[in-house]
């Protein structure tokens, strides 16, 4: 599970999920029910993943070629003068990228300080399900779309979206087959009226391999840089610079009508950097299980069903030779 690979999404239109690393494995994950069956996806993805054995492990999706720039590159010495431009430098282009990794100093001018994805707000009236009409005066709410940006000077490659993944070998059919599927449904909310449709360059999911243009470093690494929305497990580097959030997570298209609700889960978000002292491990992370983040009874009552609900929240890790302090 040492290689690195690469998928390429085409964006049809807008999307309201954002593309990290924990929904598009959750979402697959149903896909899989779709597909195989609740048997395959609990022996094949469930069990697998909760023995800290992950068939596969993906990072969030980022425009184009670009990548996040990792947290250990905002806190460096910069001069009080570029501090800005530094904490606005969200992406690096894989050469940058690849030069921070094997602790080569950057320029200004290797910063990405543009924005190639767009948000837009989008207001929509309340609806009263008991007269199948908007409800009263005022009753508004708004939701984030999110648009791969045209025009931009950022680098060409931007109408697709990359997701990067280590993967077993014996799971690499089972994986692109369960992306061609997501592919036929649409990704995450409203699929259903064309948010969130996508689709491949090549017409179905691919990996494309980027062992050696991805943070290509030489000898045993001394650092880490994860590319993945996720959470740590007990025991991974804890030494390190990160980014943390409150996500507040939902279930799955298969239980959403339950209404059963997640608690919030506290999450790292990608670039987080971590100083490693043995050999670099492929991944960080781990699935939570469902009695992590549900109310006992709500377990229960899936677990009388025969059914059983993670969190995936793996971290792909690419090894690096930055300076943790």
């Amino acid at each position: 599970m040492d290689r690195l690979f690469r998928i390429r999404i085409r964006p049809r239109g807008p999307w309201r999920t954002p593309w990290q690393a924990d929904t598009i494995a959750g979402l697959l994950c149903w896909m899989c029910v779709r597909t195989e069956g609740e048997t395959v996806l609990r022996k094949e993805i469930i069990e697998p993943m909760l023995a800290g054995e992950p068939p596969f492990v993906l990072s969030d999706a980022f425009p184009g070629d670009l990548l996040p720039t990792p947290l250990a590159v905002r806190m460096g010495d910069w001069p009080p003068s570029l501090r800005k431009t530094v904490k606005r430098a969200a992406w690096l282009r894989p050469e940058a990228f690849t030069r921070v990794c094997r602790g080569e100093p950057l320029s200004v001018d290797d910063l990405s300080t543009g924005y190639p994805i767009i948000e837009s707000d989008q207001t929509r009236n309340t609806i009263d399900r008991a007269i199948d009409t908007t409800g009263a005066e005022g009753a508004l709410f708004t939701l984030t779309e999110y648009l791969l940006a045209s025009g931009t000077a950022l680098r060409e490659g931007l109408g697709e979206l990359s997701i990067y993944a280590r993967v077993h070998p014996a799971a690499t059919d089972l994986l692109l087959g369960l992306f061609d599927e997501l592919a036929a449904v649409g990704y995450g909310a409203d699929a259903a009226v064309g948010k969130g449709a996508f689709d491949f360059p090549g017409g179905s999911a691919q990996l494309e391999s980027v062992d050696s243009s991805i943070g290509s470093v030489s000898g045993q690494a001394s650092s880490l840089v994860i590319l993945s929305t996720f959470q740590p497990k007990s025991g991974d580097p804890a030494r390190g610079y990160w980014e943390s959030f409150v996500k507040f997570g939902k279930l799955g298209p298969g239980i959403a009508a339950d209404v059963f609700e997640k608690h919030p889960i506290v999450l790292l978000r990608p670039g987080a950097c971590f100083a490693v002292s043995a050999e670099a491990p492929a991944y960080l992370g781990r699935a939570i299980p469902m009695d992590e983040f549900l109310v006992p009874e709500v377990v229960r009552i899936l677990r009388d069903r025969g059914t059983e609900v993670i969190h995936p929240a793996f971290g792909l890790a690419i090894p690096a030779h930055m300076r943790i302090e």
